[in-house]
């Protein structure tokens, strides 16, 4: 019986086609550079520090603290001077990649079914981008205002996907058993990766991200339609014990 539901964003609560997402990304925030450093060394770093930030396994450092560590690194300049551009990025523009997005009502009406029920629900979106940039995905998707009981930013994560520290975390935070979870995502190793711990999985197709594993190790296969179906069959969350 589950009681909490997690949720991959970009793919699967928020359709997209990552690598036009990408394209349209570094060539916005590289305008804001623009003069200090070239679009492919500073697209080339933001990479590199990302990295780092996934493949870190420290429980004292942030995802944020992470990437700023090795980011100041790479680059010739000071955090004063540097940080007021990404802020004024995700202020500016980063709205405007909305158009590299293709939001479904279904992800509201999953997310309202599903809180009406009386489940936990969290945005378990890889904690890769700062809260800011997470909020506007939220807005374009439509359920930046369902009562998420977490929300994974860079600046309140530890771990990244696919560590299962990372889903750990989420289960540490919330205090949610593994076997009353499900994580519902549409890629086979970000994903998936739940299911080391115990958590139920659901992989969601329309956009599916496959690593070529030899077989898929969900649970639970389908559209998102699928799953909205899935979830009016839910019964009632039962209350913490």
């Amino acid at each position: 019986m589950f009681k909490t539901i997690l949720f991959d964003l970009d793919g699967t609560l928020l359709p997209m086609d990552l690598n036009h997402f990408l394209t349209n990304y570094f060539g916005g925030i590289s305008r804001y550079f623009a003069g200090l450093y070239d679009p492919k060394t500073l697209q080339q770093c933001i990479w590199a520090s990302t990295e780092a930030m996934i493949r870190d396994n420290r429980p004292d450092k942030t995802n944020q603290d992470v990437f700023m560590e090795d980011f100041f690194a790479r680059l010739e300049g000071s955090p004063d001077q540097l940080m007021p551009l990404f802020d004024r990025f995700y202020d500016q523009e980063f709205g405007s990649l909305a158009c590299c997005t293709e939001p479904t009502p279904l992800s509201r009406q999953i997310c309202l079914e599903l809180h009406e029920k009386g489940y936990q629900l969290v945005l378990a979106t890889n904690p890769i981008f700062p809260d800011t940039a997470i909020l506007h995905r939220m807005r374009w998707a439509g359920i930046h205002d369902i009562p998420w009981a977490l929300v994974t930013t860079y600046e309140n994560c530890h771990y990244c996907k696919p560590n299962p520290n990372y889903f750990k975390e989420i289960l540490e935070t919330i205090g949610a058993k593994p076997e009353e979870t499900l994580m519902v995502g549409n890629d086979t190793k970000e994903d998936l990766i739940a299911g080391k711990l115990g958590i139920k999985t659901y992989l969601v197709t329309d956009n599916l991200i496959d690593h070529g594993q030899e077989e898929r190790d969900a649970d639970f296969e389908g559209r998102l339609e699928d799953f909205m179906a899935y979830a009016r069959s839910l019964p009632r969350a039962k209350q913490k014990d």
